[in-house]
């Protein structure tokens, strides 16, 4: 873990795209930061994005397994397996 020390408006980037800026320090030791990122990146604060993991786990594993799919039965085939001939256009 690399450990920085900032000031109120001081900045550090990350990865030459993310900029982050400490906004204000409260009393109460909690810091406010603001986030620059291009919009494809997805930020989470920690505790939310474990709370997503979790329920898409527990998605996955109540869902119900894929449905299987069979053909819809077709004519019987002639008995003894002889193929049947239809007539052509011309009658033939």
């Amino acid at each position: 873990m690399l450990v920085l020390t900032r000031r109120i408006d001081e900045s550090i980037v990350i990865n030459g795209e993310i900029v982050v800026t400490v906004l204000e320090v409260g009393r109460n030791g909690q810091v406010r930061l603001g986030i620059e990122a291009p919009r494809h990146y997805q930020i989470y604060r920690h505790e939310l994005l474990l709370e997503i993991q979790r329920e898409n786990r527990d998605a996955l594993s109540s869902a119900a397994p894929p449905a299987v799919t069979t053909s819809a039965p077709g004519p019987a085939p002639p008995a003894g397996g002889a193929a049947t001939t239809l007539p052509t256009a011309d009658g033939s």
